[in-house]
């Protein structure tokens, strides 16, 4: 399966957004790199092309944009049965449609992934952060184990190995051979407890009747007594509420009594007693705000009547605002124009002297010897480059001189290098010809494969030494080793399985012995015990009968003393026995149930004895049968050999074996290496023959390459001098040219400066001024303009100033004649003054009338206010006081206290009814009050002196019985004449199916762990070379060369993993750092999946961001795996690293970039 191109319609925070991988390039990897900054939506679109592939889940949490109904995701797969356009939306079925929109079956995907589901897909075919951290944990959960390991990174599953050592744990906490404690043990022991417990609760049925009687009788007094004492006590209750009740009824009528004068008061609100304050408050408060506001009214009257203000001034106050910015230049005129006059009188002196530095003193006109823009800028810049002119001719000149005298030089080194010239020389083709040669024995590696082939010989010797001393007692060389004829792995389980099965047989019927021999040493104890006691048997009961049958008929027989006297001691003998055995028929049945249980114990044991030595011979057999095996295949081999032992054996064996054929590989390398390092050696000689090199025999390639090399080298040295001489005369013959042209500039910038001079006044003198000149007649020029224009500037300023100071005069004369204000002999600024008194004056008296104005109008909206306030106040008055038909609120605050009181006495009157009433339990007070009227105070607490001590008798009589009934009921339940014997017994089975469930979980547990175990031997058998070459190979390329690659070392359960070393050294795969393991899980998960694609066919592999914490080298080295990846299958790539898509580009120049916009 390939994905072509992934549509997010309507997923996520993705609306209308298509990601296109395109077609599968042929023969390149398909790489792809989605690249996008952070929340571009990178995750959003794995986990789109998983809900595409498998349905949308039922409670996504991608609908926040776009709701469930609406979700919709495409895609363009590349299938086993060619392309096909598919829609996925969010369904519960027939989610899956075609580009149509109609129903397809999901088995068109299925069919591609097979058993695959969502998980498996994320574990197998996804890496992140999270799984590789875990697959670096699982390594160490592990130990190291082959087999794991390389499941583990196949499935994707990262907690295989912790989850063997739970089953096992789970499985060795319920039982474990050999072991004391333990589940098993504990219920074994529960059910032990639980039996005794039964015999110890057992009893006669007589004396079991006499207890329950005991047990009824004392039940049934203290249910008496109980029912006499509950009869007295609720009588003193009845007598003490009569006695609380007699004085609350006194205090009811002395309540009725008081109510009575106040019933003829009217009711009124509830609120008008709360406002009867505030509004006399309020009555006082309006008084005194009302006479205020009278007297505010009248004085702001009398204030205002006595403002006068100046209207002809007050017309003047807008005109005399706008004299101020003409009174400010006024001012500053009469300060700055003889300031400004000796300024002038300055800048002319300046003027005169800029003309007499120019040698135009007499000029009248200095305007006119100021210079256009253009002549003076054309003057300017022949100024300036007239020195670069010089400058450049001066250096032309000296690099002429350097460039004949380097010229020279290399035709100099030229002859002593004994070449000829360009034109002399004759051409030659060694580099050309020779140097191709030279490049692609360089470029072949048979050296370094001589020296990596070399160093693995060592290694796998080395290796080989060991793994032989592990297989003591055994001795040989290897050779020997392969030669031995041992049994195959199906002959060793099979003899596993029979010792297994015999083992677990042998030891389930020495346990059964153990327990028989106890149950029967047991059955016996109680026999004997019961014969300590007197009870006689069935055989001794027999034997007596017997004996007197046998006098019996002796008597008859002879008919004396004697006989008579036998049969007289027989008949009393069978007469004590019957006796006895009827004075102990309890325990007799119990010794013949002891006698039957014995019989059948030892039946069972005898029977356990024969099945463990029928086990014991098949484990015999078996151990006979390996010894055979062993003697046959060699005399070193010991025949007391275990089949454990024998399997760890020859599984030190097989490594041994796979070390040897590693050794003939490497063997097998060097001798390749060597093969090529002579046809290289041939090579080189032929081709250095035909260049006319004399090349000794015994010439080594070194040698040789040196030799060719060397003739290159001198061919290329000749080049490159007559390169340098010809380059040499190419720059001397650029030089001449631009001396030449450097002159032409010269003479070009001499006829500029004359045609320059002749536009202005600088034309005029004979001769022309020269260079120097002119530069300093520029400069005074530059002085000379802005001195002009500051005279003139002056001149302009005194003029304006004189004016504004007659236009000020001139407008205060005519202010004062309308103001009446004599002007004569007062100066312009005096005159002001008093104009602006006149005016501030008459301003302050218009701005106070306005203001007591305003304060009039607002006295006199606060009296109308208070007006309305106060009527107000007056109709709320009117009405309440009529109410009660007074005439003052405080005649009216006397009925609102008479009414408060009459509301205080009724509320305490209904509180006493309340409680007589409920006290006594009647409905009404009228039947309390004729209750309590035909009672005596005295009788009562008589009655209730004589009841309560017969109330504390029957209280400690009730205790006694209670007492007893208890010890009685204790009695029965220790016999266990209620159900306690059917309790055990039903806890007793039900610890029975607790034990065979358990057994049965155990069983599934030890299985299956042993069937995992099976699988992943089997798997690591299939898988081992291929995988782990693979992931040797890619363990080798991600540690850039710290790792050689991965070897096995066999122990007791398998093999474990070991990382070879750069320097030789080995390391277990828990021994190796952090990072180590997780460069290790991640090769191992590469060979995972590329034995996936070996074996069926391939499924996009997408990994997210698992490299922030890569450095870029070994980032490189990552990228490098998953394009051979990519070679076999598709693989994508997500990050918001620019820098490792860069990475990613460089390693694999054919990988495709996607950008994602965030």
């Amino acid at each position: 399966m390939r994905l072509r191109r992934l549509d997010l319609t309507r997923y996520g925070r993705f609306t209308g957004r298509s990601i296109d991988f395109g077609l599968a390039e042929e023969g390149a990897p398909d790489l792809h790199i989605l690249y996008g900054p952070n929340e571009a939506g990178k995750s959003t679109a794995l986990a789109a092309f998983l809900d595409f592939l498998f349905g949308i889940e039922p409670r996504s949490r991608f609908n926040f944009l776009h709701s469930y109904p609406t979700m919709r995701i495409g895609a363009a797969l590349e299938l086993a049965r060619g392309s096909r356009e598919l829609v996925r939306v969010k369904r519960a079925q027939n989610s899956l449609l075609d580009a149509s929109d109609q129903p397809v079956p999901e088995a068109i995907i299925q069919a591609e992934l097979g058993d695959i589901d969502r998980d498996s897909y994320r574990t197998m075919f996804s890496l992140d952060d999270d799984t590789l951290e875990k697959g670096g944990e699982s390594i160490l959960a592990s130990k190291g184990d082959l087999g794991q390991l390389l499941f583990s990174a196949s499935a994707g599953l990262s907690d295989l190995g912790r989850n063997l050592e739970e089953i096992r744990g789970e499985a060795d906490r319920f039982y474990k051979y050999r072991a004391r404690s333990g589940e098993l043990a504990d219920l074994k022991t529960r059910l032990a407890t639980l039996r005794a417990e039964r015999e110890k609760i057992d009893t006669f049925a007589a004396q079991y009747a006499q207890l329950i009687a005991t047990r009824d009788k004392a039940f049934s007094l203290y249910n008496d007594v109980l029912g006499e004492r509950a009869r007295i006590d609720s009588r003193c209750g009845e007598i003490e509420r009569l006695l609380i009740a007699l004085p609350r009824l006194g205090a009811l009528r002395d309540i009725r009594q008081r109510l009575l004068p106040l019933a003829d008061l009217p009711d009124i609100p509830r609120d008008w007693a709360e406002q009867l304050p505030a509004m006399q408050k309020d009555e006082v408060a309006l008084e005194t705000r009302a006479q205020a506001a009278e007297d505010e009214v009248a004085r702001l009257e009398g204030e205002l009547a006595a403002i006068v203000v100046d209207q002809a001034a007050l017309a003047l106050t807008q005109r005399f605002s706008g004299l101020s910015d003409l009174r400010a230049r006024s001012v500053t005129a009469t300060k700055d124009i003889p300031e400004r006059r000796l300024q002038s009188r300055e800048v002319d002196f300046v003027i005169s002297g800029i003309l007499e530095r120019i040698e135009r003193k007499d000029e009248p006109e200095p305007g006119r010897l100021l210079l256009g823009a253009s002549i003076a800028a054309s003057l300017r810049a022949l100024i300036e480059s007239w020195s670069g002119i010089e400058a450049a001719l001066k250096a032309a000149e000296a690099e002429l001189g350097a460039a004949r005298d380097r010229v020279e030089e290399a035709r100099v080194q030229l002859e002593e290098a004994g070449g000829a010239s360009e034109r002399e020389r004759t051409p030659s083709n060694l580099a050309s010809t020779l140097g191709p040669v030279v490049a692609a024995l360089r470029a072949d590696d048979h050296m370094a494969r001589r020296r990596l082939a070399d160093r693995a010989l060592a290694t796998h010797r080395q290796v080989l030494d060991e793994r032989l001393r592990d297989l003591h007692p055994w001795s040989g060389d290897v050779e020997q080793l392969a030669g031995l004829k041992l049994p195959d792995a199906s002959t060793i389980e099979r003899w596993k399985k029979e010792e297994a099965a015999a083992q677990r047989q042998v030891d389930r019927h020495e346990d059964d012995i153990e327990r028989l021999t106890a149950e029967r040493d047991r059955i016996k104890a109680e026999r004997d015990a019961l014969g300590v006691i007197g009870v006689v048997g069935d055989p001794e009961a027999s034997e007596v009968r017997m004996a007197r049958e046998r006098a019996w008929a002796s008597h008859r027989r002879t008919l004396d003393e004697a006989s008579a006297d036998t049969f007289e001691a027989a008949l009393r003998q069978d007469d004590i026995v019957t006796t006895t055995r009827l004075g102990h028929t309890t325990d007799l049945v119990k010794l013949q149930e002891a006698s039957r249980a014995l019989v059948v114990a030892e039946q069972a044991l005898g029977r356990a004895v024969g099945l463990r030595d029928a086990a014991a011979t098949v484990l015999q057999r078996v151990s006979d049968e390996t010894a055979a095996v062993l003697a046959d295949a060699s005399p070193a081999l010991p025949v007391t050999m275990t089949l454990p032992q024998l399997e760890a054996w020859l599984s030190r064996r097989a490594s041994a074996l796979d070390v040897r054929a590693s050794l003939l590989s490497a063997q097998h390398d060097r001798d390749g290496a060597d093969s090529d390092a002579r046809r290289a050696r041939d090579r080189l000689a032929v081709a250095l023959a035909a260049r006319g090199i004399a090349v000794e025999a015994e010439a080594s390639f070194e040698g040789l390459l040196e030799m060719a090399q060397g003739a290159i080298d001198r061919e290329g040295e000749l080049e490159n001098l007559r390169a340098a001489l010809a380059a040499r005369q190419r720059d001397l013959l650029r030089r001449e040219r631009e001396v030449e042209r450097v002159a032409a500039s010269r003479n070009e910038w001499t006829a500029a400066w004359q045609a320059a001079c002749k536009r202005c006044w600088l034309g005029d003198a004979d001769p022309m001024p020269s260079m120097g000149a002119v530069r300093e007649i520029l400069a005074a020029l530059v002085e000379l303009r802005p001195a002009l224009e500051k005279r003139a500037g002056f001149a302009d300023r005194i003029e304006k100033m004189e004016n504004d100071q007659a236009a000020f005069a001139a407008e205060l004369e005519a202010m004062a004649g309308e103001l009446g204000v004599a002007s004569a002999g007062l100066a312009p600024l005096d005159l002001a003054r008093e104009i602006q008194r006149r005016v501030d004056a008459a301003r302050a008296a218009e701005a106070e009338c306005s203001s007591k104005t305003r304060d009039l109008e607002a006295a006199l909206a606060k009296q109308r206010a208070l007006a309305e306030d106060v009527a107000i106040h007056a109709r709320l008055k009117a009405e309440r006081t009529g109410f009660f038909g007074v005439q003052s609120l405080g005649e009216m605050a006397v009925k609102l206290q008479a009414i408060e009181r009459r509301s205080g006495l009724q509320e305490q009157y209904d509180a006493a009814v309340r409680d007589i009433v409920a006290m006594l339990h009647v409905s009404t007070i009228d039947e309390a009050e004729r209750l309590l009227d035909g009672l005596e105070r005295g009788a009562l607490e008589a009655e209730l002196a004589e009841l309560k001590p017969r109330s504390a008798d029957l209280d400690q009589r009730s205790r006694d019985l209670f007492s007893e009934h208890s010890k009685a009921v204790d009695a029965v339940e220790a016999v266990g004449g209620d159900d306690a014997v059917a309790r055990i017994e039903e806890q007793r089975r039900t610890t029975q199916l607790d034990v065979e469930d358990k057994a049965l979980h155990y069983l599934r547990l030890r299985l299956g762990s042993a069937a995992a175990e099976h699988a992943l031997r089997a798997y690591r058998e299939q898988h081992r070379s291929s995988m782990m070459a693979r992931a040797s190979d890619a363990f080798r390329t991600i540690s850039r060369g710290t790792y050689e690659g991965l070897a096995t070392q066999p122990d007791k359960d398998g093999e474990t993993l070991i990382a070879v070393g750069a320097d030789g050294r080995s390391k277990m795969a828990m021994e190796l750092s952090r990072g180590a393991r997780f460069q290790l899980y991640l090769a191992l998960r590469v060979a995972g999946y590329h034995e996936f694609a070996r074996s069926r066919p391939s499924v996009p592999f997408v990994a997210d961001d698992i490299m922030e914490s890569f450095d870029d080298f070994r980032a490189e080295e990552a990228f490098r795996l998953f394009a051979d990846m990519a070679g076999v299958g598709q693989v994508i790539y997500l990050t918001h690293h620019r820098h490792l898509a860069e990475i990613a580009l460089r390693v694999c120049p054919t990988a495709r970039l996607h950008q994602m916009e965030a």
